[in-house]
């Protein structure tokens, strides 16, 4: 019997000797710059010339493009981005990091530099699609942002303050954020640094595939503060798949007007899960689909509703003109409702046709 107490003691002291921290540690470090290396590649520069980035200004948050001295008084601006197709030539970056400039650079790792022939934009969801003379490129891949949880290990990339090929790792701190200047609730938080100039640079986990692109910091001094959002890879590939075959993104239309649904003050109830239908424009596909104010809305798709930004994500990338399911209770019911989404109407800003830029 002691002689079993003695090995069971010895076993935990080598669990918990510094030689065995150690080895741990050593492998979360070859992880990685497994990752890292993997992608880094694939991370560019890129500035805007005799252009400023149009970071939109909101108490405590910041859009982290840099401005770089330019030519004649005109400051450049700048940011990252990350290659996703090198046969096509195509980079993906912030909208902000490059709406208004003339001439836009694309720096690769080793220093060579590309100019932009063309930029197709999405403002609303802040990711611009820009197009460069394919070859000796390196693209990255694509990972699920949907598997993230909480506490996962990501790597955030980019060139922050200027510093190209810069590598700051965290975890997920939350999922399905929203945030001030962006009309989206599915953003990823993460602890990784992210800091003017890292905006469009990917963040990555620790496959090295591209899970999110860098787009806000939430801060009170203008730089990382331990609090950082980044668009979900789910998103970020449907807009960009839109961008390159279209030039613009195609979003879906239900009209419907939803609200956060509350505890029930009365009964067993206290979900708050779905989202409560307020109010339908008439003649829409909603209202031609049966929904009515007060249903709620469990589910639609494939996905459940947590909130009334659910909806929205849904709705806005389903297939336009096909059935989508939704699932929805209505006066303690739960029932599915077939609606088919049209063409989301034009709005001003809402997109841009691609614009042809100087060689």
């Amino acid at each position: 019997m002691a002689s079993r107490l003695c090995a069971v003691l010895i076993l935990v002291l080598e669990i918990a000797s510094p030689a065995n921290s150690q080895t741990e540690a050593e492998s979360l470090s070859k992880s990685f710059r497994k990752a890292a290396r993997g992608v880094l590649p694939a991370v560019v520069t890129v500035r805007g010339l005799g252009g400023v980035a149009a970071a939109r200004p909101v108490p405590g948050f910041a859009m982290p493009g840099v401005p770089y001295p330019g030519r004649d008084g005109i400051p450049d601006s700048g940011g990252s981005g990350v290659v996703i197709d090198a046969a096509r030539g195509y980079v993906l970056t912030n909208d902000h990091v490059v709406p208004d400039a003339p001439r836009i650079v694309v720096i690769l790792p080793d220093g060579r530099q590309r100019t932009a022939k063309e930029i197709r934009r999405d403002p609303r969801s802040d990711l611009a699609l820009l197009i460069v003379e394919p070859g000796g490129l390196t693209q990255a891949e694509w990972g699920d942002s949907e598997a993230l949880d909480l506490a996962d290990w990501v790597i955030s990339i980019g060139q922050p303050f200027g510093l190209p090929g810069t590598i700051s790792a965290g975890i997920v701190s939350g999922t399905r954020r929203g945030f001030g200047p962006i009309g989206y609730d599915d953003l990823i938080q993460t602890s990784a640094a992210i800091n003017p100039g890292s905006s469009g640079g990917p963040l990555v986990d620790m496959k090295g595939r591209v899970v999110g692109i860098n787009v806000a910091i939430k801060t009170l001094s203008g730089g990382y503060e331990g609090v950082g959002f980044a668009v979900p890879a789910l998103r970020a590939k449907r807009v960009a798949s839109d961008l390159a075959e279209f030039g613009r993104v195609r979003r879906g239309y239900l009209g419907v007007a939803t609200e956060r649904r509350l505890p029930e003050k009365n009964g067993q109830d206290s979900t708050t899960d779905g989202a409560i239908i307020s109010s339908i424009v008439p003649g829409s596909p909603a209202d031609a689909a049966g929904l009515k104010p007060g249903d709620v809305i469990l589910k639609v798709g494939e996905r459940p509703v947590l909130t009334p930004g659910s909806v929205r994500m849904a709705v806005e990338f389903a297939p336009i003109g096909e059935d989508l399911a939704m699932v929805i209770a209505r006066e303690g019911t739960t029932m599915t409702i077939q609606a088919k989404p049209t063409a989301i109407p034009d709005e001003p800003g809402s997109a841009e046709r691609p614009r042809i830029l100087g060689r």
